[in-house]
């Protein structure tokens, strides 16, 4: 009897590899582009003290924001100011509800997931700042206002940067004895970045009945600020350089937080030059030049707007450097791609 012989055939299965939607991160620069328009926005608003042209919230002049009449908002250059700041206010909100929604449906990672809900509630947070400030005319919420836009700028920086490609593919090598002290430096350089703005957030809304002893406090302080983000960049500059021969990406990023501090600082003279004339202390020991001050004139408008934008963009910039300094070093604070951390 002959015996039957069974041939069991096998079929190679390969591993599905589930693909990464590429929407979170487009939607995430989106909202990072529109945040940007909104703080230059704001900035021009605090420049010409338009904050207070529209008196109501969140009814502009007891109308819906959208649907407010077209030929009102362009007729009048400071409500043209306040109301196209909701209306950016508006869409960046839209945006981060689209973006968190997105992250929570098709990112892995819960701490991802975590960011789009902080997204969400630090915008919610600063718009509230933003409406009690006008229905209170308070200075001091101005103050927070100008002070929680950065916070929010930063997590979708954060957001733009862990949902890049670039980032899910990066592989940690380490920088050996120098890992901690480039954490370190870093760090400091963002914390350093953002007291710089927060600092300059006091002087752009010092109350009209502000001794003269308050101005000189919060400008001391601002420079003091300022010398600290310059010694801090210049610190990680040259230990990137010396230290991470093979990693472009901190390269590139410590030379433009570089050139940017550099901007800042010409900024930063131009708007005292534009706004208070010469200090005395140039015009002793380089010479007396003539300059008129006008308020709200176009070089102080473009001076001390651009100094606050060339500000946030040093923050999103020295953050970048923080996140991928962590993320080469193999650090596991840093969001990546799941792993045992994220399950």
């Amino acid at each position: 009897m002959t015996p039957r012989i069974s041939i069991v055939t096998t079929q190679t299965v390969k591993p599905s590899i589930s693909k990464t939607s590429a929407w979170p991160h487009r939607v995430a620069w989106a909202l990072l582009v529109a945040t940007f328009a909104m703080i230059s926005i704001g900035g021009l608003v605090t420049t010409y003290t338009a904050g207070m042209a529209v008196p109501d919230w969140p009814t502009t002049f007891g109308h819906n924001p959208l649907l407010y009449p077209l030929h009102d908002w362009l007729n009048v250059w400071d409500v043209f100011l306040e109301h196209g700041h909701r209306l950016f206010g508006l869409l960046v909100g839209t945006l981060a509800f689209v973006l968190a929604v997105l992250l929570w449906k098709t990112d892995e990672r819960p701490s991802m997931r975590r960011l789009g809900l902080i997204a969400v509630a630090v915008l919610c947070t600063q718009e509230l700042w933003g409406g009690l400030r006008v229905l209170g005319d308070d200075l001091l919420l101005a103050k927070i206002h100008g002070c929680t836009a950065p916070l929010f700028l930063a997590v979708v920086a954060t957001i733009v940067t862990c949902t890049s490609p670039a980032w899910r593919r990066a592989t940690p090598v380490g920088f050996g004895t120098s890992t901690r002290r480039l954490h370190w430096l870093t760090s400091a350089t963002l914390v350093a970045a953002y007291i710089q703005i927060a600092l300059g957030a006091q002087i752009r809304h010092l109350p009209p009945t502000a001794t003269t002893g308050w101005f000189v406090l919060w400008v001391w302080l601002h420079l003091i600020a300022a010398g600290t983000l310059v010694v801090m960049t210049v610190a990680t500059v040259v230990l990137i350089r010396r230290q991470s021969v093979k990693q472009p990406r901190l390269h590139h990023r410590a030379w433009w937080l570089a050139a940017l501090v550099l901007v800042q600082l010409t900024l930063g003279a131009s708007s005292w030059v534009t706004s208070f004339g010469w200090p005395l202390w140039f015009t002793d020991l380089v010479g007396p030049l003539k300059y008129t001050v006008v308020a709200e004139g176009r070089l102080q408008v473009l001076a001390t707007t651009t100094h606050v934008v060339i500000g946030s963009l040093c923050l999103v910039v020295a953050l970048s450097l923080t996140l991928w300094s962590r993320r080469l070093a193999g650090t596991d604070d840093s969001p990546s791609t799941p792993g045992k951390s994220d399950r």
